[in-house]
């Protein structure tokens, strides 16, 4: 196992189109219980990323969780047993700090639409082309480093959501060495892109 970790800190981020940077070594996380967008999914991610783990439901993606480390979960919205909705709210218990990205081919009730809004990192209608596809992975992976980073500055980093929703002070929850403005600076980027 040590040499698979250390071997993929060795790889480098590879350039895509020109002006796009994916770090091979990030877990990717695919739950949808279409097979054949399943397949597209690993077949096509599998270019850019070390690891694309896909799963046709909800109680696999928590198992997959349990088995390594996840930098973003891509979720259909309408599964059996457990929907997409659901699904992130376990993730976000599971690690505050992955990003969940939801899609769905369906017209959404209004009660999906607003837990997308307010909820989601991210939002992609099916059918996607391949250009809206990492136009939301680079959403993803940028959260992805983002809420990384600002954990390193809070003292507990289960509070990123509160923090974002603005439930949380920032000056209770950042650490005594951190500087304030580094970390508004942070949260204004995240805003700003979210």
């Amino acid at each position: 196992m040590a040499n698979d970790d250390q071997n993929r800190r060795d790889e480098k981020p590879i350039l895509i189109d020109g002006d796009r940077f994916y770090d091979r070594i990030s877990n990717i996380l695919v739950v949808d219980d279409d097979n054949t967008l399943l397949k597209f999914f690993k077949i096509h991610l599998n270019k850019f990323f070390s690891c694309v783990v896909v799963v046709k439901n909800a109680k696999e993606a928590i198992e997959a969780m349990r088995v390594r480390e996840i930098d973003l979960v891509i979720s259909d919205i309408r599964m059996p047993r457990m929907d997409g909705l659901q699904l992130m709210s376990r993730v976000r218990r599971h690690d505050v700090g992955i990003p969940v990205m939801l899609i769905s081919g369906g017209l959404l009730t209004d009660a999906e639409i607003a837990a997308v809004e307010a909820e989601a990192d991210g939002f992609l209608r099916k059918p996607f082309s391949v250009d809206d596809l990492h136009a939301f992975l680079d959403k993803g992976m940028a959260m992805r480093r983002n809420y990384v980073r600002l954990g390193e500055f809070l003292q507990d980093k289960t509070q990123i959501r509160k923090l974002l929703i603005g439930r949380a002070k920032l000056e209770n929850l950042i650490k005594p060495d951190v500087k304030i403005d580094a970390v508004k600076a942070l949260l204004r980027d995240i805003r700003k892109a979210g």
